[in-house]
C-alpha cells in the first residue's frame, strides 16, 4: 500500500490507498482514474504530456506543460473510496475521508510552500459549481519548495472535493506570473467534475 503522511497543526493524518492507485502510467491507467473519481480533463490546445517525475513529496498521476516550456501542470487524483484513514487522536475522533479536504489543502500549503506568504481563498459554493461541477474548491499560491521541484519556482494550487467522489488537486508551476497570466485560466479549468 502506498502511504502519504502529512502534518497539519500538530495533527497526524495518514491516507493509505489501494495497491495501484496511483501508477505514473500514462495511458487509460490515468483515464481510468479519472472515471473512478467523476472527473473530466480538458487538454488545453498547446500543451503536451510530461514525463513523471517520481517522488515521495506528493505522487502526481499525470503532467502537462504548454508548448513555451513556461508552466507545468500536475494533477493529483484521490478517490474517496480508496481513502482509509489512520489518525492518532486521544479522543479517536478521527474524521471521514468526506471531510478532510479543508485540511488537506492547508497542510498541503504548508509542505508546498518554501515559506513566506501563501495567500489563498476558498470559492463559493455556487463558484465551485460553476467552474468545476465541485462541491467546495481552493486556490492558492506560493514559492514552490525546491524537495517538490527545482525546475520552478512558484505554484498554483488548485484543490477540488465532490462530496462522496473525489479530491482532485493540481499543481500549477511556473517561474515568471506575467509570462503565464494568459495561460492561467485554461490551465485552471482543465480538470472539473462530470
Amino acid at each position: 500500500m502506498a502511504m502519504k503522511q502529512v502534518r497539519n497543526i500538530g495533527l497526524l493524518l495518514l491516507l493509505v490507498l489501494s495497491p495501484g492507485a496511483f501508477s505514473s502510467q500514462v495511458d487509460e491507467s490515468f483515464g481510468n482514474l479519472l472515471k473512478e473519481a467523476g472527473l473530466i480533463l480538458d487538454v488545453p490546445g498547446g500543451y503536451h504530456v510530461q514525463a513523471i517525475q517520481q517522488t515521495d513529496f506528493f505522487p502526481y498521476e499525470y503532467a502537462l506543460r504548454n508548448r513555451e516550456n513556461t508552466l507545468e501542470i500536475r494533477y493529483s487524483v484521490r478517490p474517496i473510496s480508496r481513502m482509509e484513514i489512520n489518525y492518532e487522536d486521544p479522543h479517536s475522533s478521527a474524521p471521514e475521508p468526506n471531510h478532510i479536504f479543508t485540511m488537506m489543502f492547508t497542510a498541503l500549503i504548508g509542505q508546498f510552500s518554501s515559506g513566506g506568504n501563501s495567500p489563498h481563498r476558498e470559492y463559493t459554493l455556487d463558484e465551485a459549481r460553476q467552474k468545476f461541477n465541485a462541491d467546495w474548491a481552493a486556490l492558492s499560491t506560493f514559492d514552490i519548495e525546491p524537495a517538490y521541484t527545482a525546475d520552478y519556482k512558484h505554484a498554483f494550487l488548485l484543490a477540488l472535493h465532490k462530496n462522496n467522489l473525489s479530491d482532485a488537486y493540481l499543481i500549477i508551476l511556473f517561474d515568471d506570473y506575467a509570462q503565464v497570466k494568459p495561460h492561467l485560466d485554461v490551465a485552471l479549468q482543465s480538470l472539473r467534475f462530470k
